[in-house]
């Protein structure tokens, strides 16, 4: 079916995601929890295009930004949602111009922010959930968005998606929303969030491979780190933009390389160390 056609018990969501908008066509029990999940996050650039999901009820969905199919992807019969939001995620942060953004977790401390990164599996989902525990402040489970010129870190709170294994290393969390469900997937809203930028502290790479407790690590290794990483160096019309933007970051920021396969002995070592 293409993105033009019709499609059977249509439902029109528009989620207004701060400056930015998306409008989802397709089957209620599709849209809905697909509306809750991106009403969550609010991107502070404005002027963005915005994204028309087009969702058939064969399973097809289609992203569609100024009139040009942007992806098209053949949703499984489990866990359907998680790549709805992940190209609908990956649509914004590829529009964006002024900000820098990273694949990461990213928590408030004492009024300051800090930036987890690392690759999958390195646990940055259950080292925010247990900072969340300690009393951190939520900003995102996903992606971090820096205004490098102003040396802060913005909140985008997607709700945390949470697996059956990740909430056995998280322990209980503290008062969260359940905002949408998928298969064995929670999407939770944390109640305790930043709800506006807050100055960026320190960036940390986690690394499972080298258990240790924090220590410093120099500038460019954490620039190469970044660049291994979903973020704004993947998009080669702004590659020369996020180099000189990322080293702006860093060079005002601190950054630290740890690990640890235990999440909350994690957290009490980045506390502790930072």
């Amino acid at each position: 079916m293409s993105p033009g056609s019709s499609i059977e018990t249509v439902e029109l969501n528009v989620v207004q995601a701060g400056a930015w908008r998306v409008h989802l066509h397709g089957p209620a029990q599709v849209t809905r929890p697909l509306k809750a999940i991106l009403s969550s996050i609010a991107i502070p650039e404005g002027n963005l295009p915005a994204l028309e999901v087009f969702i058939s009820d064969r399973g097809t969905a289609y992203g569609m930004v100024d009139g040009t199919n942007v992806w098209t992807v053949t949703l499984p019969k489990r866990r359907w949602l998680s790549p709805l939001v992940g190209y609908a995620v990956g649509t914004a942060v590829s529009l964006l111009r002024e900000l820098l953004f990273v694949h990461a977790g990213a928590v408030v401390i004492n009024g300051r922010g800090y930036v987890l990164v690392g690759p999958p599996g390195a646990g940055k989902t259950s080292m925010v959930g247990v900072l969340l525990r300690r009393g951190a402040s939520y900003l995102s489970d996903e992606v971090a968005l820096f205004d490098a010129k102003a040396g802060m870190v913005h909140p985008f709170a997607l709700p945390m998606a949470v697996k059956p294994w990740t909430a056995r290393a998280i322990g209980p969390l503290p008062p969260t929303q359940l905002v949408a469900s998928d298969s064995d997937i929670q999407y939770l809203q944390p109640g305790l969030r930043a709800h506006g930028p807050v100055p960026l502290d320190s960036l940390v790479l986690l690394d499972p491979a080298h258990a240790s407790e924090p220590t410093e690590l120099p500038r460019a290794e954490m620039l190469l780190a970044l660049s291994e990483q979903p973020s704004s160096f993947r998009y080669r019309d702004r590659l020369e933009a996020a180099f000189s933007d990322f080293v702006r970051v860093l060079r005002h920021t601190r950054s630290f390389r740890m690990g640890s396969s235990n999440p909350a002995n994690a957290a009490h070592m980045l506390e502790r160390g930072l």
